[in-house]
């Protein structure tokens, strides 16, 4: 039976974001957000599949940079901007590791979902590369498709620019249903 996956890890909290679309800051208000990505409302007009940067601030601290993908837009007229609620649902590409340690803090271990990441079509495994700041303190996870960890590392590396080095690279596996235990993966 097909089901929403992304009903089930999102956590509702409104929080105040400025995205950084085509060189111009707007403001925003996250509505919904998860391990996966963030719906936000704002009067910003990315175009799908557009990379921006996100600025929230998570539990008053300084605010946290996130690298986003337009998944999808919900426009609605400005003037029902409040009622109607339209914004942009957005896939994480790159996080630092505070924005996953405030949603851990959000909910409960024992409510805590493991992550399933479904293989678009064409698309190889995929990876999750953690990479560190050179000179600096700031860390970073980004998920790419790859051939092998080899591959991973270089995406990785073409994925962010220069200035950050790999910290280790992490196969993403679907669990398995159907597989009897102590069958090798």
């Amino acid at each position: 039976m097909p089901f929403d996956s992304r009903a089930l890890d999102r956590i509702k909290r409104r929080m105040p974001c400025e995205l950084l679309v085509r060189q111009h800051w707007h403001s925003g208000r996250v509505l919904d957000l998860s391990a996966r990505g963030l719906f936000v409302q704002t009067n910003a007009k990315p175009r799908p599949r557009e990379r921006v940067e996100l600025r929230i601030a998570c539990d008053g601290t300084e605010a946290l940079q996130l690298f986003v993908e337009v998944a999808r837009l919900k426009r609605v007229p400005p003037s029902l901007l409040c009622v109607a609620g339209g914004g942009i649902g957005v896939r994480i590409v790159i996080a630092p590791e505070e924005y996953f340690q405030f949603l851990c803090r959000l909910v409960p271990p024992e409510q805590q979902a493991p992550l399933v990441f479904a293989a678009e079509p064409g698309e190889g495994p995929r990876f999750r590369v953690r990479v560190r700041e050179i000179g600096g303190s700031r860390s970073r996870r980004i998920e790419v498709s790859a051939s092998d960890r080899e591959a991973a590392r270089g995406r990785a590396l073409e994925e962010i620019g220069e200035g950050w080095k790999i910290l280790d690279v992490e196969e993403l596996r679907p669990p398995a249903t159907d597989r009897a235990p102590g069958d090798e993966l």
